[in-house]
């Protein structure tokens, strides 16, 4: 039984990020298109395993939140990592943007995605709240919490933190330099495992959805400069 969830749980996933990178990279769907196909993807998946059998994480992740709102120490400890990794990815903007491809970045926002100045508050509202919420509860909800329920820990650090980091590979590969592609990915992965962190004891996938609303912030201001709606 226990090898039958991790089969799933591996393979389905795999298959998820490996469709998205294809709906992204390959063939050309419009932005809205992709965003409904990732909601399918990240609920699909997930939703025929608690059919099967019975494990539903969200209604734990719900549950558990609850339980862990006595714990003030962890509910700093996320107010902290926010703060954090939000000033982190602001920092590390303005230290690198000499090796960010600005022009390019723009031109496949504008062609690829169709975001302009016009509508790209509707689209960082989304990403903001609704994408965040549909990645933790799929690389930590599904994947990670789901795994280590089987009592394999360790493979579900490294495993959904890989994959965490290679799912992102679609949105930038073609941003950044060779190095600072590693370096992103590399940050990623790291990223993964401290959301894994966040999530372990408590069990639920709503502690991280907080610091990964503080990080899509950072994002979605260092858009905004880059369309010169706002300057640093």
């Amino acid at each position: 039984m226990i090898k039958n969830k991790l089969r799933y749980l591996v393979v389905s996933s795999i298959i998820t990020v490996a469709f998205l990178y294809i709906f992204d990279q390959v063939m050309t769907l419009s932005y809205m298109n992709k965003i409904f196909l990732k909601m399918v993807l990240f609920t699909i998946f997930p939703m025929i395993y608690i059919i099967q059998t019975g494990d539903n994480i969200l209604k734990s992740s719900l549950r558990n939140l609850k339980r862990d709102r006595t714990d003030n120490h962890r509910v700093n400890l996320g107010a902290v990592l926010g703060f954090i990794v939000f000033s982190i990815i602001i920092v590390a903007y303005i230290i690198m943007n000499k090796y960010i491809d600005s022009d390019q970045l723009i031109l496949e926002f504008q062609e690829k995605y169709k975001i302009n100045k016009g509508n790209l508050m509707s689209y960082s509202i989304y990403l903001v709240f609704v994408n965040s919420f549909l990645e933790e509860f799929f690389f930590r909800g599904f994947i990670f919490l789901n795994i280590k329920k089987l009592g394999m820990k360790k493979t579900a650090y490294v495993f959904s933190s890989i994959l965490f980091a290679l799912y992102h590979i679609a949105n930038f590969q073609n941003w950044f330099h060779v190095i600072m592609f590693i370096l992103v990915l590399f940050g990623l992965f790291v990223g993964g495992c401290i959301f894994n962190y966040l999530d372990d004891k408590p069990e639920t996938f709503l502690n991280s959805w907080f610091v990964h609303i503080c990080a899509d912030l950072a994002i979605v201001l260092i858009g905004f400069y880059i369309f010169g709606i706002i300057d640093f």
